[in-house]
């Protein structure tokens, strides 16, 4: 039986090259697109393009609804989180700019979410992997750090909230531009995984930047 699975957040080179994977590994994928330019350069009948507006609650039930009805439903749940990277003062910031950072960074996620969660709620069992396609430097800019700060509490409120539940919810980050070795990373994590593990963060580390640290540390 083939492995299903439901691809969601907003549109990204990182999203892209997960989609490119599970797809080479032979698995059935639904994935939401709202920017036709991000869709993976493939035409395998494998992959279910849906297309997602990120400002509707509506439209991330209708994503669940055409997997159910297009592909039968799905075991695993893979939702890609990104915080808009306005580097502006906060004095100089639109109200535009913040309303389109809080839709695509906070409400679009957490809609799409939600209806995962309700999803596999009502089957009884699934997975759900959290991809943190984040900067994660200490001091961000007022905008990207309401992002990335909203994203990483829910993601600690998600583990605790349903560590006694059917299903299970683990996140995945990176201190890497890497995007290829991240997204195999995950790929890897994902595919091989022996059991069920609830609650874990999956690091991808990039090995280049330690051996460059650690070179640094010799000299000094």
């Amino acid at each position: 039986m083939k492995h299903k699975i439901l691809i969601t957040g907003p549109d990204s080179d990182l999203k892209t090259k997960i989609i490119e994977l599970f797809l080479e590994n032979d698995s059935l994928v639904a994935a939401s697109f709202n920017n036709p330019d991000k869709k993976p350069d493939t035409k395998k009948k494998n992959l279910l393009e849906i297309s997602w507006n990120n400002k509707s609650p509506l439209s991330a039930k209708n994503i669940i609804l055409d997997c159910q009805n297009k592909l039968g439903g799905f075991d695993e749940a893979l939702t890609i989180l990104s915080s808009d990277h306005n580097n502006k003062p906060i004095h100089e910031i639109s109200s535009s700019e913040i309303e389109r950072a809080i839709d695509t960074s906070l409400k679009g996620n957490i809609f799409i979410i939600k209806e995962i969660i309700l999803y596999f709620q009502n089957i009884g069992s699934g997975n759900i992997s959290l991809i943190h396609n984040i900067d994660q430097n200490d001091i961000s800019a007022p905008l990207h750090a309401i992002g990335t700060g909203g994203l990483s509490a829910l993601t600690k409120s998600l583990f605790a909230s349903y560590q006694n539940e059917q299903l299970t919810i683990n996140s995945f980050s990176s201190n890497s531009f890497e995007i290829d070795e991240y997204a195999e990373f995950i790929f890897r994590n994902i595919t091989e995984r022996g059991r069920s593990v609830h609650g874990k963060k999956f690091k991808f580390q990039d090995r280049g930047m330690l051996k460059s640290f650690t070179m640094k540390k010799k000299i000094d």
